[in-house]
C-alpha cells in the first residue's frame, strides 16, 4: 500500500557529520524525511552537479580556486607533457572543477543542513558493539542510550563501525606501499623569487611525475599546497594511523635529481606532515552495503575508500549519497525501502569498482619507474590526441565523460523504472 506521509514519518539517522553524511542530511531532508545526523567531534570544522541540487555552490564557489588547466610535467627536467585545459570540460558538464579546503566544504554543508532542518548531535560516540543489527537500533558508547530509526545511514569513514557490523570483523588494513607528504608554502614568498612567479601567477593544478613518486600542487587561499606521494613499507608493522611530522630538510635532500624549481619551492615551506596510504578494495557481491533487514547501509568511504590519484574521494561519496537519497526519495512503504537500498547497493558497487580501479591505474602510469615504459608514455603525452586509453584519463573524452558526465538523479530515476517494470511487466 502506498502511504503519500511515508517519508514524513519515517526517520533516517546518518552516522558521521563529514562531507557525505552532512550532504546527505540535505538531500534526505528534501525528499522529505526526518533527519539526524550523528557526530563524533564535540564541534564541527566533487559532486558540482550535487552540489547545485542542494544550493550550497555558490557559496562553496565563493571558497575555492578554479584551475584553469591540469599540467603534467617530467620530474627531473620540469618539462611540460601535457597541458588541460578545464574551461572546456566545466562547459560541457555545467560547472568547474574547484579546488577548496574540506572544512569549508563541511562548514557550508553543515550551515546548509541546519537551515534545512537536520538535527544534528555532536559529541557522540559509537563502537562496533552498539550497532545492533538483530535488534535494528544504535546503542551508544559510554552511555546508556539507544537511538531508534526506521534506517541507520554509516557514513563515518574508512574505519567504519557500521561497516565491520555489516561484514562481521572490522576491515584489516592493508598498507598500499605509498605515503603522502603534504608542505604548505606562503605564495608571497614565491612571488618574491620572479623566477619561480610562473607557478601560481595563474591557478592550474601542476603535477610532476616521478619514478614509484609524484608531486600535486595547487593555490588555496594564498598558501601553495603539496602533495608529495612517495614510497613506503607495505609490511604491516610499518604502519601508523595519525599524521606524522618529517624533518623537511631530510626529505628534500632525497630529490636531488627533481627540478631545481620544486626543490626550490620545497626550501621555502616550514614544517611537512605525512599519511599513510591504504589499499582500497571494490566490493563484489559477497561484501554487503545493506543488511538483511533494511536497517543498516554503508556510503562513502565506509563503503568504497579509494586513493587520491584521480581526485575522486569526496565526490565519488556524495554520488552515492545522492543515489540513495533519490532512490528512497521514491519509496512510499517499507518494502519499496528494501528496493531502492537494493538498487543503491548494485548501481554504486558497480560504478565505485571502476573508479577505484580506474584510480590504481592512474597512479601506476604516472608514477612509472624511468624506462622503457615511461618514455613510450612521455612520448603519448607529447605527441598524441587524448582518446581512448590516453595516459591522463580525465583527457580521455570517453573515460572523462563517464566519470565527470554522470548524473546520479537520472541513473537512479532509470534504474527504479526499469525495475517497476521489469515486475509489471
Amino acid at each position: 500500500m502506498s502511504d503519500p506521509t511515508f517519508q514524513s514519518n519515517f526517520h533516517i539517522c546518518i552516522i558521521g557529520g563529514g562531507v557525505v553524511g552532512l550532504a546527505g542530511g540535505i538531500l534526505l531532508r528534501r525528499q522529505g524525511f526526518k533527519v539526524t545526523v550523528l557526530e563524533r567531534d564535540a564541534t564541527l570544522q566533487t559532486v558540482m552537479r550535487v552540489l547545485q541540487e542542494i544550493g550550497v555552490f555558490e557559496k562553496m564557489l565563493a571558497k575555492s580556486i578554479v584551475p584553469f588547466s591540469i599540467i603534467l610535467k617530467a620530474y627531473s627536467t620540469g618539462q611540460v607533457l601535457h597541458r588541460q585545459d578545464l574551461q572546456e570540460p566545466a562547459d560541457k558538464y555545467g560547472a568547474p572543477l574547484l579546488t577548496l579546503h574540506r572544512a569549508d566544504l563541511r562548514q557550508v554543508l553543515y550551515d546548509e543542513a541546519i537551515a534545512q532542518g537536520v538535527a544534528i548531535r555532536h559529541g557522540i560516540k559509537i563502537d562496533v558493539a552498539g550497532v545492533d543489527l538483530a535488534h535494528g537500533v544504535l546503542k551508544l558508547a559510554d552511555t546508556s542510550e539507544t537511538i531508534q530509526a526506521d534506517l541507520f545511514v554509516g557514513a563515518d569513514g574508512g574505519e567504519s563501525v557500521v561497516r565491520a557490523a555489516l561484514i562481521g570483523h572490522k576491515p584489516k588494513a592493508i598498507p598500499h606501499g605509498k605515503i603522502v607528504h603534504r608542505i604548505l608554502i606562503q605564495e608571497q614568498d614565491i612571488i618574491a623569487r620572479p623566477h619561480l612567479k610562473y607557478l601560481v601567477e595563474k591557478p592550474n593544478i601542476i603535477v610532476w611525475l616521478g619514478p614509484e613518486c609524484e608531486a600535486v600542487t595547487y593555490g588555496l587561499d594564498g598558501v601553495f599546497n603539496v602533495a608529495f606521494t612517495w614510497p613506503w613499507s607495505k609490511d604491516p608493522k610499518d604502519i601508523f594511523w595519525s599524521a606524522q611530522s618529517v624533518d623537511l630538510d631530510d626529505f628534500r635532500a632525497k630529490l636531488t635529481s627533481w627540478e631545481p624549481d620544486l626543490r626550490e619551492i620545497l626550501s621555502l615551506g616550514t614544517s611537512c606532515l605525512r599519511w599513510m596510504f591504504f589499499e582500497p578494495v571494490a566490493d563484489d557481491e559477497s561484501t554487503p552495503w545493506v543488511d538483511d533487514a533494511g536497517k543498516f547501509c554503508i556510503v562513502g568511504d565506509a563503503a568504497h575508500r579509494g586513493l587520491p590519484y584521480l581526485g575522486q574521494g569526496a565526490a565519488a561519496g556524495i554520488e552515492s549519497v545522492s543515489t540513495l537519497a533519490q532512490l528512497l526519495g521514491k519509496a512510499r512503504n517499507q518494502d519499496q525501502v528494501h528496493e531502492g537500498l537494493g538498487i543503491y547497493q548494485r548501481l554504486r558497487k558497480e560504478r565505485t569498482g571502476h573508479v577505484i580501479r580506474a584510480t590504481l591505474r592512474t597512479g601506476e602510469i604516472w608514477q612509472m619507474a624511468d624506462g622503457p615504459l615511461q618514455e613510450d608514455r612521455d612520448r603519448r603525452f607529447l605527441h598524441e590526441t587524448p582518446t581512448v586509453g590516453y595516459p591522463n584519463p580525465l583527457a580521455d573524452p570517453f573515460f572523462q565523460e563517464w566519470l565527470w558526465g554522470f548524473d546520479a538523479t537520472k541513473t537512479a530515476n532509470d534504474a527504479w523504472d526499469a525495475q517497476q517494470k521489469a515486475r509489471n511487466s
